[in-house]
């Protein structure tokens, strides 16, 4: 679950890293020359040139880390979210999948986020999403492991190639690629450059004598945890821990604690994550908090240990690797083996608790009034930060679909039992409901149309307008249900008016086979399923067969009665809304099978 895409977690998050990486090159390149003077210091070092690298090089990593995740959600978004549904079945699978993809993706947020996406869908639970976001810990030390290589000489090459890839390219996937391509060098180009603006400060003893205080792991711990919470990115601090345990800066333990309070920060992430979104996506968020909070505690008090392991791991003895501290040759391999050694294990450790990380956060999160009832009725899975990526958008709008036909079903089969039995406050009650519905559908429109404002290719276009239409219909069902069937209960109680058990009978079967329609017109969008389109159209006789009866039993009991007349009229408003009610159905299945035969025109092409 989920976006490190930290900065990814919406459309503010991703400004925040844009802004901040804009505000480190500001401060570098402007800033510093007009008090550049003024920091010189006896020792004769040029701090004006250390921090421009040092900004500089940070903005250009953040900035990559920001280009190479918005590359990857556009070439395997659709993958990511096909994984994160089939490959939660159990704890082990899920904490698999979690790692897997985030060990691909190198940001164990676009993971979170997408879990918490599906956890407000409902379709994971929370004990399957907890598996994910531990997982995706595992996954995302990949991150130090690819940093500790020596890949930074290849830095310039992968930007040029990048570039030229992204400039040439005619695809939308092939720019992505290329943005990939190009985000990634400038992580490592980023980081070549704070490694060249720390390399003064070998020299200077103030600096080497702060990093002694290091060693105190809960001061190394608190410092790591601040500074990933700023930017929002466990990554840019793993990527500042090795660059300085290379120019011999710190210890293996030192390093060891700093990844600690990373970890830590980064949960900062997964919390903003939730904000605004269901209450089981707020718990999958605490799940992911509480999960790395527990590994420092497990791991805090056996530093040394951990660090042994990761010497004998990384195949240097003791000897070698205190040798290298002043040399920062082995410490950052070490550093990156120490760090997925300790969340792999801690992993082993934890992840047969899941049913008490869930009793714990449901503890903390209770379910609220709705949420017992079922009654809450509000987008969840619609995270701005795939607007900009509208393979992932449209998914994630199919998965509000599918709550809505779900809701939608319940809600049908209530208003249509109101019909024998009309009640006034039950009206009331599901007359609110509508509107509900109708702002629900309108917060999906929105979302929609944002995705539209973007470039899509022909294909996203076919899905654009179709989840476009089905939207429009299912807003033009919601004034029907209103206008022909509530507004009508409404007022037959107010002139104390009972249909006949006939006209009841025939309205009982006209309803059900309407319902039928209306249900597998959007499961067929939802499921991609042709041939639940085609039965939709199946019941077009037998419908028109109801309809046609229920105006030949008007026109038997037709007389000129005032009060007759008044129920002919509202009993015929009542089958027209239900008519309504199957063309919005007919036109949803329609379009489902005109974009599925343009999909095969085009693959045939």
């Amino acid at each position: 679950m989920k976006r490190e895409q930290s900065f990814l977690l919406n459309d503010q998050n991703s400004s925040w890293i844009r802004a901040v990486s804009l505000f480190l090159l500001f401060i570098s390149g402007a800033i510093f020359p007009v008090f550049a003077s003024d920091m010189q210091v006896e020792s004769g070092m040029d701090w004006f040139q250390m921090a421009m690298w040092l900004a500089g090089g940070l903005a250009l990593f953040l900035f990559g880390m920001d280009f190479m995740v918005k590359g990857l959600l556009v070439v395997a978004g659709e993958k990511m979210k096909t994984l994160l549904a089939k490959l939660t079945t159990n704890r082990v699978m899920g904490a698999l999948t979690g790692a897997g993809i985030t060990a691909v993706i190198q940001s164990s947020s676009v993971t979170t986020v997408l879990t918490v996406g599906f956890v407000s869908a409902g379709l994971i639970s929370v004990t399957q999403a907890a598996g994910v976001v531990m997982g995706a810990n595992l996954g995302t030390t990949i991150t130090a492991q690819i940093v500790a290589f020596k890949v930074t000489n290849f830095a310039l090459l992968m930007i040029a190639v990048g570039f030229l890839v992204d400039f040439v390219g005619k695809l939308q996937k092939t720019r992505a690629i290329g943005q990939l391509i190009l985000g990634l060098g400038l992580i490592f180009f980023g980081m070549n450059t704070m490694s060249q603006g720390m390399a003064p400060l070998r020299e200077y003893q103030p600096f080497l004598d702060f990093m002694i205080e290091m060693q105190n792991p809960l001061l190394a711990i608190a410092i790591a945890m601040t500074f990933t919470a700023l930017v929002q990115s466990s990554s840019a601090t793993i990527g500042i821990i090795i660059v300085m345990a290379s120019n011999g800066f710190l210890t293996l333990e030192a390093g060891i604690a700093l990844a600690m309070g990373a970890h830590i920060g980064t949960t900062i992430t997964a919390l903003l994550a939730s904000i605004g979104k269901s209450r089981p996506a707020l718990r999958t968020a605490l799940v992911h908090t509480l999960f790395n909070f527990l590994v420092t505690l497990l791991w805090l008090p056996f530093i040394p240990e951990l660090a042994q392991w990761a010497v004998w791991i990384s195949a240097h003895d003791a000897a070698a690797t205190v040798a290298s501290i002043s040399m920062g040759e082995h410490v950052p391999r070490e550093i990156a083996n120490a760090n997925s050694l300790m969340v792999a294990i801690a992993l082993v450790v934890f992840l047969p608790f899941i049913p008490v990380f869930v009793w714990t956060v449901n503890k903390i999160v209770p379910p609220d009034e709705d949420e017992k009832s079922g009654n809450q009725l509000k987008a969840e899975s619609l995270d701005p930060t795939f607007v900009s990526t509208p393979a992932v958008a449209f998914d994630a709008i199919v998965m509000e679909l599918e709550t809505y036909q779900k809701r939608q079903s319940l809600f049908y089969k209530r208003m249509v039992a109101l019909i024998s039995e009309p009640k006034f406050e039950k009206l009331s009650k599901e007359m609110s409901n509508i509107q509900k519905f109708r702002s629900y559908q309108q917060e999906i429109l929105r979302y929609l149309s944002q995705v539209g404002q973007g470039k899509l290719t022909d294909a996203e276009q076919q899905t654009y307008t179709e989840l476009m239409n089905v939207l429009h219909s299912l807003e033009s069902m919601n004034i029907a249900m209103r206008d022909s069937v509530f507004d009508v209960l409404l007022q037959m109680i107010e002139n104390k008016i009972q249909p006949s058990d006939t006209m009841l009978e025939l309205v009982g079967q006209l309803t059900n086979e309407v319902g039928k329609a209306m249900e597998k017109s959007l499961l067929s969008v939802i499921h991609k399923d042709a041939d639940m389109a085609y039965e939709v159209f199946g019941s077009k006789e037998t419908i028109a067969h109801l309809i046609q009866e229920a105006l030949n039993h008007q026109m038997r009991h037709l007389h000129a009665s005032e009060k007759r007349l008044m129920v002919f009229r509202y009993e015929m408003r009542m089958v027209e809304g239900f008519k309504q009610l199957y063309s919005m159905s007919k036109r949803i299945a329609r379009m489902y099978l005109s974009h599925s035969q343009a999909n095969e025109n085009s693959t045939h092409d």
